[in-house]
């Protein structure tokens, strides 16, 4: 093959690789959901043969949420002798364990933990000195509706269920790029219902899960992505992830595009950690393997295919008006989010917030592969700030 011959082939597989992962998978898995018979939920579980949940709460440096996340898994709908409420604070220095200390003699199980040694170390302590068959494992700013936990567990009623996760819903009206967060947790959130209508999805939302005890394995203390890996160890156990949309939590947006771009960083340095440790479905689980290449890896590569693209556009501009559209469009997305970040009264036209988070979003990304692939991320939580649910500043995920 030419040399042109190779940078046509470069250029139009990148193509292929972005408009796959963005649409073409989504398109591809609601055609096949379309063909599957409707997935039933079980029947509502009666409180007699519910089995006992353990909700673990991790918290480092919580206190603007607390109270409020505490107050609210004290609502949730399930029989009070069947569900442990522990809270492990992991070297926690402000009023985090003062607060939950207020809510010893209302049954909540505070583990003080002194020195900040990282969520999965903080994970694996807890989920050793907890006692139920059920582990709900859950971030300290996302606040459950009352019946979500019920829901959650009453799909364990099939054996072939391992772990369920819920609808985790963003207050994105909070951040700078509330249009763009959340046209993409909408695509999200409509695949992984496809997914689960086709047997299972791959992926598991940390801010709200459920998984059998029995499933859970000790998460190395490194680990970026620990709720990941508590789903990829699921599937690789042969067991199904069901999402249910109708299990809701609340969880605010992140206001900053600093703190989001911290975030995606960590996100993609973690999901090279895996790649290289090999936590990824078995060559065997052919289904699962497909789902995890298509929602998971061909995002991951978004940069790469990004970088190919712009390269071998600019290297094939005096080769076909095909070439030059495609500059024409790249251009036109990238000033997009140029303008929203210099003028930020901008990113109130939709066109421009959703270019805006797309650009950030695999910017972070590319950062992040390169960080996960060559350097490496600590285990331990760099908090990204949120927007409190009383208006004041807050903590989200790690």
């Amino acid at each position: 093959m030419s040399r042109l011959g190779v940078v046509v082939l470069l250029f139009w597989s990148a193509v292929a690789l972005i408009v796959y992962a963005q649409f073409g998978y989504s398109l591809v898995m609601r055609g096949w959901a379309a063909l599957c018979s409707t997935r039933r939920r079980p029947g509502p579980c009666p409180d007699e043969q519910l089995p006992h949940v353990s909700l673990i709460i991790p918290a480092h440096n919580e206190e603007v949420v607390i109270r409020a996340k505490i107050e609210n898994s004290l609502t949730i709908d399930y029989p009070r002798d069947r569900l442990q409420i522990l809270v492990a604070s992991d070297g926690s220095t402000d009023r985090t364990v003062s607060i939950c200390r207020e809510f010893e003699s209302r049954g909540i199980t505070l583990l003080d933990f002194q020195e900040n040694r990282g969520k999965a170390t903080v994970l694996n302590e807890a989920v050793r000195v907890s006692s139920g068959r059920v582990l709900c494992l859950c971030d300290a700013n996302v606040m459950f509706r009352p019946n979500a936990l019920r829901l959650m567990v009453d799909w364990l009623q099939e054996p072939r269920v391992g772990s369920v996760t819920g609808d985790v819903q963003l207050q994105s009206g909070d951040s700078e790029f509330g249009s763009g967060e959340s046209v993409y947790y909408r695509i999200e959130r409509q695949l992984q219902m496809d997914e689960t209508a086709t047997g299972s999805t791959v992926i598991v939302d940390g801010g709200m899960f459920v998984l059998r005890r029995e499933l859970f394995q000790p998460i190395p203390t490194d680990t970026v992505l620990d709720d990941y890996l508590s789903a990829m160890n699921v599937i690789r156990s042969g067991f199904q992830i069901i999402y249910d949309p109708e299990a809701i939590a609340i969880e605010n947006g992140t206001p900053g595009s600093s703190a989001e771009y911290r975030r995606r960083i960590r996100v993609a340095a973690g999901g090279a950690q895996a790649i290289k440790r090999g936590q990824f479905p078995r060559m065997t689980q052919g289904g699962a393997l497909f789902r995890w290449f298509s929602h998971k890896l061909a995002r991951w590569l978004g940069p790469v295919a990004l970088l190919v693209l712009a390269l071998t556009s600019v290297a094939l501009r005096n080769h076909g008006w095909i070439f030059q559209a495609a500059i024409l469009c790249q251009g036109l997305v990238y000033g997009m989010a140029i303008l929203g970040a210099i003028v930020p009264g901008l990113l109130k036209l939709r066109p421009v917030n959703v270019s805006f988070y797309f650009v950030l979003s695999h910017l972070a990304m590319g950062v992040g592969l390169l960080k996960g692939t060559f350097f490496g991320m600590s285990g331990r939580w760099k908090r990204t700030e949120r927007v409190g649910f009383d208006g004041g500043p807050g903590q989200g995920r790690p």
